[in-house]
């Protein structure tokens, strides 16, 4: 089978050198998938999910071939990844396997012994530096953290302890966000929560307007659209009547749409689809 991604630099994608070791290879690799995982993306929009999703997909890619020496060697020899794969290797069956593998438990499992360790504090010292002391950027690089206020004072405290003790140099991203700090991260906060929310309002609708496609729901229109037109018909009667030869001083107010108030067209089509007569 054809390597999915022929173009693709596997050193680009794990955001590794060249001459990147074993166990720098086995550590990007992970921090990678924890960000890209497709059980991490909720919140997102669905565009940015398939993003997430091929960008994960090519990072199992980039592991496989740098974690095997000979296809890495086959790899730094040709500079191709074209007769990389096997003929008969199945890589649809890989990257389905691969996200088995990863799930929400290995993920909680994988937090748990990575939060407090020499490897999380190693990737806070990386990201403070690649980022010239912007704070927030922690909430990007590092895996496993959540913007929420214990998490923010956990990794405050961490970087504070590493300039005290001389292995962080400051900066001035670093003093800014010490003077303005909760009012940086509130903001923060509010922006996560800005597109949690708009997440959450988007399934809403998608939810809605397929609230229509069952039987019971078009019986209901059916019923709300009939209570409508005798409602109606009963209007035009009393403003006929009751008013007798007295001019009509206003315009009669629209009647308020019920919840399941569509236009005759519309109506018709749905009456067509389930197969029921108005």
């Amino acid at each position: 089978m054809t390597v999915p991604f022929p173009d693709l630099d596997p050193y680009e994608t794990l955001k590794i050198e060249n001459k990147a070791t074993e166990a720098e290879i086995k550590k990007a690799y992970r921090r990678l998938c924890l960000v890209h995982h497709p059980d991490k993306l909720q919140g997102k929009t669905e565009e940015e999910q398939a993003l997430s999703r091929v960008e994960f997909e090519k990072i199992q890619f980039s592991h496989l071939i740098l974690s095997d020496p000979k296809k890495r060697k086959r790899y730094h020899d040709t500079g191709s990844l074209e007769d990389i794969g096997d003929t008969d290797f199945d890589w649809f069956e890989y990257f389905s396997n691969t996200k088995t593998e990863i799930n929400e438990e290995s993920i909680a499992m994988d937090k748990k012994l990575y939060q407090g360790s020499t490897d999380e504090e190693e990737d806070i010292i990386e990201s403070m530096v690649q980022s010239d002391g912007d704070f927030l950027y922690l909430f990007e690089a590092v895996p496993h953290t959540e913007v929420t206020e214990d998490e923010e004072k956990r990794l405050f405290k961490i970087v504070s302890k590493l300039v005290e003790d001389g292995v962080l140099e400051t900066s001035k991203n670093w003093e800014t966000y010490q003077k303005k700090r909760k009012t940086l991260f509130k903001k923060l906060l509010k922006s996560k929560k800005s597109e949690a929310s708009e997440a959450d309002e988007l399934k809403k609708q998608i939810a809605g307007k397929r609230k229509l496609e069952s039987e019971d729901d078009l019986k209901q229109l059916i019923q709300s659209k009939k209570k409508q037109s005798m409602d109606d018909l009963i209007a035009r009667m009393e403003a006929k009547y009751a008013g007798g030869s007295k001019k009509k001083s206003s315009k009669s107010k629209k009647p308020k749409k019920s919840d399941y108030d569509i236009d005759d067209a519309e109506f018709e089509k749905l009456q067509k689809k389930m197969g029921l007569r108005k």
